[in-house]
Formats: structure tokens, C-alpha cells, sequence
């Protein structure tokens, strides 16, 4: 497994992205064992994470992921598995986004970094997750 970035969730267990082509997004529990892995979904038409690589956990622990060769910012609902791409609107769309993800749960906002294309911070304001 190559390790690209891992979070805390609030029961003290870890999300780690696997950072490879196929893409894979795993919670290990703390004692070390995968208690859960997402892949290419089986309930939405996502398809497969490419380079899963960056992370955020909501209030909740859902989690957001960069999907960062698809050019997309991710949903992972926790209690049901269910993943989805969120509709975030940028002209030109989004370009490899990368560690720069973040959420203000609070204040309705994401944030995210890209890597290419222009190499902006996009703020995204509104946003339910």
C-alpha cells in the first residue's frame, strides 16, 4: 500500500488514501486492522478513484477525498457507503486537485488546492455535505 495522506475521525480511527492509480480509501481501526475499505462504488456510477489524494472528515466523519486524476471532490457517506461526486461549479472545471483540500463545516465551505491546470485555491461557499 502506498500511503498518501491519512485523517483522524472522531472515534479515534484513521482514514487513509491509498495514493496509487487504482485508488483506494480505507478507515484503520486503532489497532491497526482495516475496518473498511471504499473502492469503485458499488452504489453510484463514480466508477474508480484515481490518486485518491487528499482528505477532509465532516462533523459526522463522512468523508471528502480529492480525486485527484478524475479532476473531482468526492462524498463518502459513512453509515450507508454510499459515494458521490459533489457538484462543485468552476469555470473550466476542476484540475487535479491535490493536498490542498479542506471543509469549514461552519461557515458551508470547501476548499481546494489545485495541482494543475492554473494552480489556484478554489473556495467553494454553500456547500452541503
Amino acid at each position: 500500500m502506498l500511503s498518501g495522506l491519512s485523517i483522524q475521525l472522531s472515534t479515534g480511527d484513521y482514514v487513509v488514501s491509498e495514493w496509487t492509480s487504482s485508488g483506494v480509501v480505507s478507515v484503520v481501526g486503532v489497532d491497526g486492522q482495516v475496518t473498511h475499505s471504499y473502492e469503485q462504488s458499488k452504489t453510484s456510477d463514480v466508477g474508480q478513484m484515481k490518486r485518491p489524494s487528499s482528505l477532509a472528515v465532516t462533523k459526522n466523519d463522512d468523508i471528502l477525498v480529492a480525486d485527484q486524476l478524475n479532476n473531482r471532490i468526492l462524498s463518502i457517506n459513512r453509515s450507508t457507503g454510499c459515494v458521490q461526486q459533489l457538484a462543485l461549479s468552476v469555470k473550466d472545471g476542476i484540475h487535479e486537485p491535490s493536498r490542498g483540500l479542506s471543509l469549514d463545516e461552519s461557515r458551508g465551505r470547501i476548499y481546494v488546492g489545485e495541482r494543475g491546470g492554473q494552480h489556484r485555491v478554489l473556495v467553494f461557499v454553500g456547500v452541503q455535505v
